[in-house]
């Protein structure tokens, strides 16, 4: 219900580090404290009193007010003071106000004001903003006094299209034809037995109806209740919704990693019943369901007849190089070329080109063609990156350059690939210009085998600081630093996120970039600054941190010890390594505590529901999802989850990292099959593209907090540990 989303809204966003005590803060802060305590007529008292207090966030002290004045029961002033806050500033509590306004007024009785209110905000609700489907739910409610069919077109329309809501269920019910009065000779009906499930509903859904709530369950990742509502259809359909039905499930299926021959089935005997686009999808997860399910061979032949019937899809390209692909993944190498080769020729311009030319090289590479690869590689260096930065793009293709004539050094066919000194210059070069990249920590280790050891150097540079001389002065900064003795540091922060770019300007531009970082710190808006040190700071991320103070200010802000209490009390006991955390913090979310991914992953270090849930309970404490955006307790499950990978796969950074985002199943997979290769062919030989681009990073990231918090640089070892532990808890 919407009354209690807002709530849940204000308070986790205001969580995202412990404020001050009570008693230090301001008249707004006592009232916003007593409000997140759910002491609604305190926080009414005291939030009147600062309002007479010349507030400048006049309108974030209305909206609480009214807050706590609808919780404390009394909607009437509750709307007066939600159309104070509407009027007072174009900020947050100004935009969501309207929509409690409508609240008030169907809470106090007059609902024909109410629709009217929620059908004009209808078009611009957004989840943050409002509940559209509370609200087109109390419109319908409006009408079926004088239109019961328009309603129960609404109700049905809110059913179908909100099919993971509260008021879903409710919704279908009304939906339903209302049953004809008894006879008047009837004996009156008996009431239903207490504790009786309340009646079915008087109507079904249609086939086609069951079809799209169940879509939009799984667009919106209610993966089990989409399948249910599957499995509410009739047993018998015509073969066209049929085939949508058997679709439906496979790609259901898919998206949760559960059941995938299942899901390769349903899809593949699906594909002959749908057109166009829908077939070609059928045709093409089908087969990768069955390469999931580790039936290779089968895949392949699927991924062939994705290329012979549907040539122009949008899967061909994909399709073509999987097939290489797939051989080139189980070590076949020399089998994998002529798919790989097919791909360049065929899809030359499309997204898996470079993919294909990459790995056509490093086959070439690991079967000891020294010619074939050094070619191919060039030819790699010459595509658009795909997946990965120009920079990362630059140090790969440096990094194997040096490391083909490092290995390979003379082939007969073409002459040479390059000798040992050329290597050792390659290296050498590519520490000097990236020394805390993946291939940088890679370089330098392969110099120091070498005996040629050379030093992390980055340039010295002196960064102008500059502060307003009087910023209390301009009043967004006044704004922002007022919540923020209020402990609102969420609403601080996203007071000078709105106003950032005329903030600065009145400042003095950009030499007050790093006064403005240390405002964005105070607010603990940890978000937002990594995104300004990364979008303002290149050349002082580019430079030496311990050399000056403005340079040292952009590194913490682009790599901070965010949340660092709670990090510090759950990271260590876990069995984390110092500043681990931070470097899987900030590849997760960017330090943003209300950051959701497509799959689910939820808060700081984008934990998944169901595996916090077994962290949770082998722990001992209660969860539920949407804990998962307070940061104490997703850092905690978080550390507890993530110090198991690292102590099972031997404290190894890659490994660990590669094992959080892909699951410890996958990374044990790897590891038996790639164990003796070294850690640069082992991590290029991970065989999911995110997952081996999400190891380096980490590694690169793990590196950075190690540079710039000590006590000594991180050095990758050149052998991977990849004997797997056994014991600890299985997540």
């Amino acid at each position: 219900m919407l009354e209690v989303g807002l709530a849940l809204v204000l308070t986790a966003a205001s969580q995202g580090a412990a404020g001050p005590p009570a008693e230090h803060l301001s008249d707004l802060g006592r009232g916003f404290a007593a409000y997140r305590a759910g002491a609604y007529h305190d926080a009414a008292r005291l939030l009147r009193g600062a309002l007479d207090k010349g507030l400048r966030n006049q309108d974030w002290a209305e909206f609480l007010l009214g807050e706590s004045e609808f919780y404390d029961g009394d909607p009437h002033a509750a709307r007066e003071a939600f159309e104070r806050a509407a009027r007072a500033h174009g900020g947050r509590a100004a935009e969501m106000a309207p929509f409690r306004v409508a609240d008030c007024l169907w809470m106090e009785g007059d609902r024909a004001a109410a629709a009217r209110a929620y059908g004009r905000l209808s078009k611009k609700v957004t989840p943050t903003l409002g509940d559209a489907a509370l609200g087109r739910f109390r419109i319908a409610e409006e009408i079926a006094t004088r239109d019961p069919a328009a309603a129960q077109r609404q109700f049905l329309a809110i059913a179908r299209e909100f099919p993971a809501h509260p008021l879903a269920d409710e919704a279908l019910r009304r939906a339903g034809p209302p049953a004809p009065p008894p006879p008047t000779n009837a004996a009156p009906a008996a009431p239903p037995p207490t504790g009786a499930a309340p009646p079915a509903p008087p109507t079904e859904l249609s086939p086609a109806d069951r079809l799209r709530r169940a879509e939009s369950l799984t667009k919106d990742r209610h993966w089990d209740e989409a399948l249910v509502e599957l499995g509410k259809l009739p047993t018998t359909l015509p073969p066209d919704l049929a085939a949508e039905r058997d679709y439906q499930i496979g790609m259901t299926k898919f998206h949760m990693r559960r059941d995938y021959a299942k899901a390769g089935e349903l899809l593949l005997a699906a594909v002959p019943q749908l057109s166009g686009d829908k077939a070609a999808s059928a045709a093409f997860h089908g087969a990768r369901a069955l390469s999931r399910a580790d039936r290779d061979d089968e895949a392949i032949v699927g991924y062939q007849k994705v290329i012979a019937q549907f040539p122009h899809s949008r899967f061909a390209a994909e399709a073509q190089y999987l097939s290489g692909w797939l051989d080139y993944n189980r070590g076949r190498f020399r089998e994998s070329l002529p798919a790989l080769q097919a791909t360049l020729d065929h899809f030359g311009s499309s997204a898996f080109a470079d993919d294909a030319a990459w790995c056509l090289a490093f086959a070439h590479f690991l079967l000891g063609d020294a010619a074939e690869a050094a070619a191919g590689l060039e030819r790699y260096a010459r595509l658009p990156a795909t997946g990965i930065t120009s920079d990362e793009r630059t140090d790969r293709v440096a990094y194997w350059r040096a490391r083909m004539r490092d290995k390979l050094g003379k082939t007969g066919k073409t002459g040479t690939t390059g000798s040992k000194e050329e290597a050792l210059e390659g290296y050498q070069k590519l520490v000097r210009r990236a020394p805390l990249s993946f291939y940088g920590l890679l370089a330098r280790a392969r110099l120091k085998e070498a005996g040629h050891p050379e030093p992390i150097a980055l340039p010295a540079k002196k960064t102008t600081v500059a502060a307003p001389k009087q910023p209390e002065r301009d009043p967004a900064v006044a704004r922002a630093e007022e919540l923020i003795r209020a402990g609102m540091d969420a609403e601080a922060g996203a007071e000078i996120e709105r106003g950032e770019k005329e903030i600065l300007k009145r400042a003095g531009g950009d030499k007050a970039s790093t006064w403005l970082l240390g405002l964005y710190r105070r607010a603990s808006d940890f978000h937002r600054a990594y995104h300004f040190a990364e979008a303002h700071g290149a050349t002082e991320l580019g430079a030496d941190p311990h050399t000056d103070g403005g340079v040292r200010a952009f590194w913490e802000a682009a790599f901070p010890r965010a949340y660092s209490s709670l990090v510090e009390a759950y990271a260590p006991p876990a069995g984390n390594p110092d500043l681990y955390l931070y470097a899987i913090m900030r590849k997760e979310s960017g330090f943003d505590p209300h950051d959701v991914s497509y799959a689910d992953a939820r808060g700081l270090l984008q934990m998944i529901p169901p595996t916090s849930a077994r962290v949770a309970a082998t722990a001992g404490d209660p969860f539920f999802p949407d804990q998962l955006y307070d940061p104490a307790v997703n850092i905690r499950l978080g550390a507890l989850y993530i110090g198991s990978l690292f102590k099972k796969f031997g404290g190894e950074v890659p490994l660990a990292a590669g094992a959080y985002n892909a699951g410890p199943r996958a990374m044990g997979r790897w590891c038996a099959q790639h164990a003796g290769h070294p850690t640069d062919e082992f991590v290029e030989l991970i065989a999911f593209a995110q997952t081996r681009e999400y190891a380096k990073r980490v590694t690169s990231l793990y590196a950075k907090y190690r540079f710039l918090y000590g006590p000594t640089p991180f050095e990758i070892p050149l052998t991977l540990e990849t004997k797997v532990a056994a014991g600890g808890p299985d997540y």
